[in-house]
């Protein structure tokens, strides 16, 4: 029975550390205010050069979504909190960003958010 227990306890442990990597990088607060989008990223791992930061935002109609806005940039991430600030211009209404961090051919972290921006 012990031998059992020990087989699971690994394979409980492997799998734990090859999730491992995939929380060390997470969305934060993500804002809207005039013509930017705030996007800040906590980096729990080691820093990280040349990673993308993937945004898009659809505009939410009554049974439609529609592309307002996308851009990849390279990122440099830090250990700790990262901000970015993205240059868009979004008029009055309802939006969903899909916000993606791909370091090399990973996906790091990936998040969607709700903004409401008002006049």
């Amino acid at each position: 029975m012990s031998r059992i227990y020990t087989i699971l306890l690994i394979l409980a442990l492997a799998a734990l550390a090859g999730a491992a990597g995939c929380l060390s990088t997470s969305f934060g607060e993500v804002t809207y205010s005039g013509d930017a989008l705030q996007v800040h990223v906590e980096n729990a791992g080691e820093p990280v050069e040349n990673a993308v930061l993937q945004v898009t935002i659809m505009e939410v109609g009554a049974l439609e979504q529609r592309e307002a806005f996308s851009e990849a940039r390279y990122i440099d991430l830090v250990t700790g909190e990262n901000k970015y600030t993205i240059r868009v211009d979004l008029q009055p209404g309802s939006y969903k960003g899909f916000l993606t961090v791909f370091v090399g051919n990973e996906r790091r972290a990936s998040v969607i958010r709700d903004l409401e921006v008002t006049a």
